[in-house]
């Protein structure tokens, strides 16, 4: 199956792609995260990602938001994670913004990504996609 890979390195950041993926089914497969394990910034046990192809409905939660969700360790400079998330997306158009944010158990913030103590340096997402074709087969 394709893989769509998504390497974030902002709380806040566009993404381009060479092509757009029709709406289909999508599985968020694998996180893997690179940090700086001094002390500093914590991020809570869990990321929360905004993603523009996500309608509203995708993911529904007690929390009331529509985000996808991977864990993050904070003792560890490197860590990956095998996910098992699937939904079904809108396009996924050729370029579209990523939002990544913590909870503390009341608010939402976004993540601190940089060099600094605590700091995601880089944080790549990785979905199996159903098909990189322009057209769905009936």
């Amino acid at each position: 199956m394709p893989i769509l890979h998504l390497r974030l390195n902002e709380a806040n950041q566009n993404i381009v792609i060479s092509k757009e993926l029709k709406a289909q089914q999508l599985t968020l497969v694998r996180s893997t995260i690179t940090k700086d394990t001094t002390a500093g910034a914590t991020n809570d046990g869990a990321l929360f990602f905004e993603l523009e192809f996500f309608s509203g409905f995708e993911y529904i939660s007690n929390l009331n938001d529509n985000y996808l969700v991977s864990p993050i360790d904070d003792s560890l400079a490197f860590q990956t994670y095998q996910l098992s998330q699937s939904f079904f997306s809108e396009d996924v158009k050729t370029a579209f913004n990523v939002k990544v944010r913590k909870y503390d158990g009341t608010n939402y913030s976004p993540v601190v990504f940089g060099a600094g103590n605590g700091h995601i340096k880089s944080l790549d997402l990785f979905f199996q996609v159903s098909s990189l074709e322009d057209f769905q087969s009936y």
